[in-house]
């Protein structure tokens, strides 16, 4: 079962590209506090994921996803692996988003101003199509 589900905040405002074929991808980062207590005392360590939504539900989401802003999402782990110039192998993994939660605004700011109409749900049951995958 390979199958993710995390709130954090966004850590920069989310891009948006359109790759050769057309698809378009929106990548943005989030950061998840893991939280224990450690001789009655909170800890806290952040944990940050880079993620990625294709197709439209992603260009369509792309305004709501700023820095700062609470999300949820829900997803599923995936293993990149490159190799660089030099020879040098590489891996990351990548939380490949099937569905987002907006949660709050950003800390410290007001949320008293008009509200923004709700955002789009993704049309495909929370699951990407296979077209909208470009591998």
């Amino acid at each position: 079962m390979n199958h993710f589900f995390g709130i954090g905040r966004l850590t920069r405002d989310a891009e948006l590209k359109v790759i050769a074929n057309g698809t378009p991808c929106v990548n943005f980062s989030i950061c998840i506090n893991k939280v224990w207590k450690k001789d009655g005392e909170r800890q806290e360590k952040p944990n940050f994921f880079n993620c990625t939504i294709w197709g439209k539900y992603g260009e369509s989401m792309h305004k709501y996803l700023t820095k700062g802003k609470q999300i949820g999402i829900e997803g599923e782990l995936s293993q990149n692996t490159w190799t660089d110039n030099g020879g040098g192998n590489h891996s990351a993994v990548v939380i490949i988003v099937n569905e987002i939660s907006l949660l709050s605004s950003p800390k410290g700011k007001d949320e008293s101003g008009p509200a923004e109409p709700p955002p789009p749900k993704n049309k495909n049951g929370g699951s990407p199509g296979a077209d909208d995958i470009p591998f």
